[in-house]
């Protein structure tokens, strides 16, 4: 995985798993944080690949435009990947290296604050070289408040390819992170089958339509018991696992249409007032709580094959060297 894009999706589905998406949402600006970082992060990248791949404009305003667009962009992806990286992995800690501290100094001072940059206490003023502006960077005049003179060369195109490339590094080595710590949950629950609370489900309905009508009914009162322990169970399984019935929407859903029908059908078959009253209306009652039940087995299936399985491995990109190419004149001292 050595894209962008695989990147990207890996994290976006990640987040939208239903273990993790009710730990980020429940701070609902840093889920907000998280999603905006991210589309920042993949609009930069196609901003600048559309840099690279079309021509340079010959038109100076236009050049500008590309310039400032590129060096900003720059910028933004920075703060972005930071800002993402805490959301998503709070723990993780990491820091701007040289080359992206050299990439926003060169931001800095010629599209972030010009006129007055101040630097370690040091006041200095800086202009783009108009006639020097191509595809491949452009030439920056820097004046000290302490007179001197100094110039030096930003090379544009291959700012944007070695921070392409660190933040590539830089993700890789967070979906590393999570990954693992995701092959970790999953091998300590993968051998705790959530399908194994429906086994005796069968019986238990066998046993309610059996005794459906019986004046003394026997074992279809421990069947519909026994509906509400697998109930239970599989719910307390899914919290071990970090997950809530609201975790997914199907789960939900069905949860909250079988507390009903349950808490009717046991009033019927204990013989207590009822909105069940007759037999056939109690068998009704009683498909559509198998049909639930039927569909909640096959979503606990799903989940014990996801986590009989690892997560998406990845490729680990090799660490840049970090050695840039400016080169700087200085005169006028």
């Amino acid at each position: 995985m050595r894209t962008m894009h695989d990147l990207s999706r890996w994290i976006r589905e990640y987040g939208h798993d239903a273990r993790h998406l009710r730990r980020l949402i429940a701070d609902r600006f840093v889920w907000h944080q998280l999603w905006t970082a991210m589309d920042i992060i993949d609009d930069v990248d196609s901003a600048m690949t559309a840099y690279l791949d079309n021509d340079f404009p010959a038109q100076t305003g236009e050049r500008y435009l590309r310039i400032y667009g590129a060096m900003q962009g720059l910028f933004l992806q920075q703060d972005a990947l930071l800002d993402l990286i805490k959301a998503i992995h709070p723990t993780k800690e990491i820091g701007l290296n040289d080359l992206l501290k050299d990439i926003r100094e060169a931001r800095n001072a010629s599209v972030g604050h010009p006129t007055q940059l101040r630097r370690n206490g040091a006041l200095s003023a800086h202009g783009i070289i108009q006639h020097s502006m191509c595809k491949e960077g452009f030439e920056l005049h820097s004046y000290p408040e302490k007179d001197g003179k100094f110039s030096q060369y930003v090379p544009v195109r291959e700012l944007i390819e070695k921070q392409r490339a660190e933040a590539i590094r830089i993700l890789s080595e967070v979906v590393n992170d999570l990954r693992e710590q995701e092959k970790v949950h999953r091998t300590q629950f993968k051998n705790i089958k959530l399908i194994k609370v429906f086994d005796q489900v069968g019986y238990a309905f066998e046993k309610i339509y059996e005794e459906t009508g019986r004046e003394v009914p026997i074992l279809s009162r421990w069947a519909v018991d026994h509906l509400r322990k697998s109930l239970g169970d599989f719910v307390k399984l899914l919290g071990d696992r970090g997950i809530g019935i609201d975790s997914y929407d199907s789960i939900k859903y069905l949860y909250e249409e079988m507390e009903h029908p349950l808490t009717e059908l046991r009033k019927y078959l204990l013989r207590e007032p009822s909105e069940i009253l007759s037999d056939k209306t109690a068998v009704v009652f009683t498909d559509a709580l198998q049909g639930h039940f039927d569909r909640l087995r096959k979503i606990a299936g799903e989940i014990d094959e996801e986590y009989a399985s690892e997560p998406e491995p990845i490729e680990q990109p090799e660490p840049l060297s970090i050695s840039m190419t400016f080169t700087t004149t200085v005169t006028g001292q």
